[in-house]
């Protein structure tokens, strides 16, 4: 019977959203500290409970731990771990969550940062700051100097991994900080948005690792009683310890806006003692938050509305020209249902300054025949200033052959598609990137040209002054002799 309504009381938290507008019953979520922000500007807060009251985050530390690794490491680096896998101040037990790597292993960081997200192995936080900062403490160190940088002003880090300490704590509002810094970083969402990566057997591991995200929201868990994958999420970090309890950093987006949540403390007391439905409802939990958020805490408008420019055109190598509209071909924007969603400050902004929006078109396929018709092109970004509003695919409107006789050789550089401000596309084929080396010969060869110019103006000037002395000297001589 307990069972039962646990599960009740969870899949009703679930179906709330669909009440059309209603505002949301947090009333229902029993979890201690939250916070609900928008992922692009932290202090847009939709909700919070206790959010600046001290917590303990357990593995949501490993959010800050992968940041500094990416900032300080390099990825590709293939190293030998040691004894350090096995705990450094404190002995892993087999409670301890680990990614299952053993002493002498080579592994590269980016196998160990994916072991640290997804499976959120300890072994693999200690390994990390080792290689990294030489030491855990050092490493440590560069947790607590980025926590600052941030505004992490309730933090203090004391471990790569969050094994329990009373001196490592933090807040949901700083936790949510750091998500919404961390989201700044394409390798970090792609990294924590993957649901599953293989690290391959070596000499010491006779077996692949196959890492499966603990993010339920992302990764269905055969037997859950519940379902708790959301379309819409991006990506976070879980964590459990007895005394954080049951913890979540997440985040979804959905047509550009981006929503994050940070949860902590959930325990079995909060649940009617049925650790099952603890585990589970906080992922259920952030589902429901974040749609209600999405339907009721933005605004959107269409890519018509906003009059969105949807054709462009670029050159095409080897091309039968025939094939070509005035020697170009032409590529549309799929954007005939893009909708953007942002809050109301951000969309009435966007209304305001249509006139300003510009375009950013990169060919991810080389301009060159052939070429079908509807073949991907690349992408387009629709920025206001230095913020990007949207983005849409491109497709080819037309098919491409070949000119007679010509070879599809590879162009030296792909095509290049911008925009002025006015929507007018600028063509700019095979244009290729003026680098600092590029820029001083440039310089070097206008200072000679003005060197030159200066040296023919003197001379022009010294014979022009010479005449004019011989002239007078002249004139001079022939008045003298008249008077004479």
């Amino acid at each position: 019977m307990k069972r039962f309504l646990s599960i009740l009381l969870v899949l009703t938290i679930l179906t709330i959203p669909a009440v059309a507008h209603a505002d949301y019953d947090y009333n229902s979520i029993p979890t201690p500290n939250m916070i609900v922000v928008d992922g692009d500007d932290p202090s847009v807060v939709f909700f919070e409970r206790n959010a600046d009251q001290k917590v303990f985050p357990a593995s949501t530390t490993k959010i800050m731990t992968t940041l500094v690794t990416l900032e300080n490491g390099n990825l590709d680096d293939s190293f030998t771990v040691g004894e350090e896998v096995l705990g450094t101040t404190t002995k892993f037990s087999k409670y301890s969550s680990l990614m299952g790597i053993q002493p002498g292993e080579t592994l590269t960081l980016r196998d160990l940062v994916y072991g640290l997200m997804l499976v959120s192995g300890n072994d693999a936080g200690e390994a990390i700051a080792k290689h990294v900062s030489g030491s855990v403490d050092a490493f440590v160190a560069l947790m607590n100097q980025k926590a600052q940088e941030i505004g992490m002003t309730s933090t203090h880090y004391s471990n790569p991994h969050g094994v329990q300490n009373d001196d490592h704590y933090t807040t949901a509002r700083d936790m949510a900080k750091l998500m919404a810094y961390a989201l700044k970083n394409k390798e970090f969402v792609e990294i924590a948005g993957t649901k599953t990566y293989t690290v391959p057997a070596n000499s010491v591991r006779p077996t692949d690792l196959v890492l499966v995200n603990t993010d339920r929201l992302l990764n269905a868990v055969a037997g859950d009683p519940v379902q708790t994958v959301y379309p819409y999420a991006i990506g976070g970090k879980t964590g459990d310890t007895d005394s954080a309890g049951k913890c979540l950093v997440a985040a979804a987006e959905k047509d550009g806006a981006r929503v994050i949540i940070t949860m902590f403390g959930d325990k079995a007391d909060l649940y009617g003692g049925d650790t099952v439905m603890t585990n589970l409802a906080r992922f259920v939990n952030a589902a429901g938050i974040f749609e209600y958020v999405f339907a009721n805490g933005y605004q959107t408008v269409t890519a018509a509305e906003l009059g969105l420019q949807k054709t462009f055109t670029t050159g095409v190598v080897n091309a039968n020209a025939d094939d070509l509209q005035n020697g170009q071909l032409t590529m549309s924007a799929q954007i005939d249902s893009l909708t953007i969603r942002a809050t109301s400050a951000k969309i009435n902004d966007i209304k305001a300054n249509t006139g300003a929006i510009t375009t950013n078109v990169v060919l991810t396929t080389d301009a060159q025949a052939p070429i079908s018709a509807g073949q991907s092109m690349g992408t387009v970004d629709y920025m206001l200033g230095e913020s990007k509003i949207a983005s849409a695919n491109l497709i080819a409107d037309f098919a491409v052959g070949l000119g007679s006789g010509e070879s599809a050789a590879q162009p030296e550089e792909t095509a290049v598609v911008t925009a002025q401000p006015d929507g007018t596309p600028l063509i700019d084929k095979g244009r290729k990137d003026w680098g600092a080396s590029d820029t001083l010969t440039l310089t070097f060869v206008l200072l000679a040209v003005l060197l030159v110019a200066l040296i023919v103006i003197f001379i022009l000037s010294e014979q022009k002054r010479r005449y004019e002395r011989k002239r007078r000297a002249r004139a001079k001589q022939r008045r003298q002799q008249y008077y004479e």
